[in-house]
């Protein structure tokens, strides 16, 4: 018969994502109770991403219906107390939104090489032509590709009052460190530098009016992602990953990172799903597969799509003319179109969200 004792051993080996500690020890458990098979479980959780909170109970419900003799495991969630200041937050009030951008994205990837600032590009023209006024920002100082990729050579202008006006292009607004570099320069800058880089571009570039800006991270959780979330309040990051399990080890850091600075995970995209033949159609799992699947489950996040290894998607990167514009009747650009809605109808279920408890009759 398992008893109470047993159901909070069980539960001592819980910990929510990205936390340091238990859920017992965290004190989230509030009360446990068990009778005949059906075990209750009543939660205080502290405020916390919608998406960290769903993978905690998801977690508990497994491990403690796993336990002998338990039938029924119903959790209940009471409304979170509210968040403290980080203690890393900077002084004063200098978090705020961009003036006249309306949503910030960040989309990220703990391991270089999965095709994050690919899927950024191809995400935000996709919103773009979704009807969204988008802008682009390149925060990946040490490997910028924004310029390469959308085909841009020109240089930033400044306004009167000194501020910086974007680049546009195919009517999307743009800035990257790249635009300020040669060619051959390389980019060998130390934290303060790059911090103050995201800083700059955040603050004193002239967005104007815009319904999203998307914001390639660099790859890891450094100063640049750090700079990003202490300095404007983002409305989700997205994660991008390829099947195989060494990247989609490495996305749990990604997404734990987000969590631990209250950023809703928005979902993952799974880039180089598969390859597929343009001869025969035959479909080849070339990084494995699932990989993108069990990471949205484990953390209960969506899965925004996945992306096949098209030959055609490199072709435009290099041209300049990103798939969704070169091509944008190809299946590709329908499934960045496709991710590029749930994207956006994450933001406004993100908007409207709120924990409430639930009541069990």
């Amino acid at each position: 018969m398992t008893t109470i004792d047993d159901i909070r051993d069980r539960l001592s080996e819980i910990r929510p994502p990205g936390a340091a500690r238990d859920v017992i020890s965290l004190g989230i458990v509030q009360s446990i109770n068990s009778r005949e098979g059906r075990v209750t479980i009543d939660l205080a959780p502290p405020a916390m991403p919608q998406s960290s909170l769903n993978a905690t109970i998801a977690d508990i419900r497994r491990a403690v219906g796993a336990l002998p003799d338990v039938g029924e495991v119903d959790v209940r969630v009471s409304a979170p107390a509210a968040p403290h200041p980080r203690p890393d937050a900077p002084a004063g009030n200098e978090m705020g939104p961009i003036p006249g951008v309306r949503d910030i994205i960040a989309v990220s990837s703990t391991k270089g090489g999965v095709g994050k600032s690919t899927v950024a590009v191809n995400l935000a023209l996709a919103a773009s032509r979704l009807g969204q006024r988008v802008g682009i920002l390149d925060a990946d100082v040490y490997g910028p590709s924004l310029p390469i990729m959308l085909g841009v050579s020109d240089r930033p202008r400044t306004d009167e009052s000194k501020r910086i006006l974007p680049v546009e292009k195919y009517g999307v607004r743009l800035m990257s460190v790249g635009f300020f570099l040669d060619d051959n320069s390389p980019v060998i800058w130390r934290g303060p530098l790059v911090m103050g880089l995201v800083r700059q571009f955040l603050k004193d570039v002239e967005w104007g009016a815009l319904d999203l800006l998307v914001v390639d991270m660099p790859p890891g959780t450094g100063d640049a992602q750090l700079t990003l979330v202490q300095q404007v309040p983002l409305a989700g990051g997205i994660v991008v990953t390829t099947p195989q399990d060494v990247a989609t080890l490495d996305v749990q850091r990604g997404i734990a990172m987000f969590q631990q600075v209250n950023t809703p995970v928005l979902g993952i995209v799974e880039n180089m799903s598969y390859y597929e033949c343009s001869e025969c159609g035959q479909r080849e799992d070339l990084f494995g597969s699932g990989g993108g699947t069990r990471i949205a489950e484990r953390f209960g996040v969506a899965l925004l799509g996945q992306i096949p290894l098209v030959e055609a998607v490199r072709i435009g990167g290099d041209r300049g003319t990103p798939i969704v514009i070169e091509q944008p009747q190809h299946p590709v650009s329908h499934a960045f179109e496709q991710i590029g809605r749930r994207v956006l109808e994450a933001i406004e279920a993100v908007r409207s969200a709120s924990v409430t408890p639930r009541i069990v009759d």
